[in-house]
């Protein structure tokens, strides 16, 4: 195991289809919709704000057919490589190393003579932390609530939100986002400089003024996570809820805002995580 003071886990996915990479049973990565069309997704992912603690944690990638598609081919395919280096900038690549073998789809591609509606990879990490986060760890497990009850409450949590960015509030946007700042920046050795970047960036997108995608209930679907810790909302079409429109779609897509919900306590509520 590594022996950094700072250690930083990544994922480095390659994926050539529509796709989901979920780590500790929580979606790191979302590939779906009209890029999924052609070409592929490739970048760097990291990984500390959902491992939480030191451990073993289940890696499972999802694959599914391109836009339009209804099966996989012998042309689709996704690799996941492991990296873990020191969160300094001083030191990250001097100290950067592979702490998990990579996992891919067959090398020479699904055969062309199954129709794979799905095909999973999957393996098993292990990581070593200096910190335990307080994230939702001990959170009340949602999946065994009513599932329209549920729903319902999650939904109207989103039409809040959905106000909020409508509003264009930053201000109120990062007071609902508190406990995921405070995790993140717990996860990634945020320096005070870094916090106010962050903080600053999110301020300059809403200063944009951007139109929001509407927010239709009938559009929606609930989705547990974390084990049945978690919840979120997605579109059918495997879309983020929550997005700013774009500026230029030609140059580049909808700002997709990414939501957690959790409920640490039935009397705090839910609250983003």
């Amino acid at each position: 195991m590594n022996k950094l003071q700072s250690p930083l886990y990544t994922i480095d996915p390659h994926i050539y289809c529509s796709g989901t990479i979920l780590i500790n049973d929580i979606p790191v990565i979302d590939w779906y919709g009209e890029e999924t069309k052609s070409g592929g997704y490739l970048g760097g992912i990291d990984i500390n704000n959902v491992l939480l603690q030191s451990g073993k944690y289940k890696v499972v990638g999802k694959m599914f057919p391109r836009n339009g598609m209804k099966t996989l081919t012998e042309d689709e395919a996704l690799l996941i490589e492991f990296f873990c280096a020191d969160a300094d900038p001083r030191i990250w690549k001097s100290s950067k190393y592979k702490f998990h073998p990579k996992i891919e789809s067959p090398w020479d591609g699904l055969s062309e003579n199954i129709n794979y509606p799905y095909f999973e990879i999957a393996t098993e990490i292990e990581v070593e932390l200096p910190f335990v986060l307080d994230g939702w760890q001990n959170s009340v497990d949602l999946s065994k609530l009513d599932k329209k009850f549920l729903k319902e409450k999650v939904f109207e949590y989103y039409r809040q939100i959905h106000i909020v960015l409508k509003e264009h509030n930053a201000t109120k946007f990062l007071e609902l986002s508190k406990e995921k700042q405070r995790l993140q920046e717990q996860a990634f050795y945020f320096t005070q400089e870094r916090k106010q970047s962050f903080q600053q960036s999110l301020i300059t997108l809403f200063n944009q003024n951007l139109e929001l995608e509407p927010l239709n209930e009938n559009e929606l679907k609930l989705e547990f996570m974390g084990y049945g810790k978690l919840v979120r909302l997605m579109k059918v079409d495997g879309s983020h809820p929550l997005q700013f429109k774009s500026p230029n779609i030609k140059e580049q897509s909808n700002i997709e805002l990414e939501i957690k919900l959790h409920l640490r306590t039935a009397e705090k509520g839910l609250s983003i995580i």
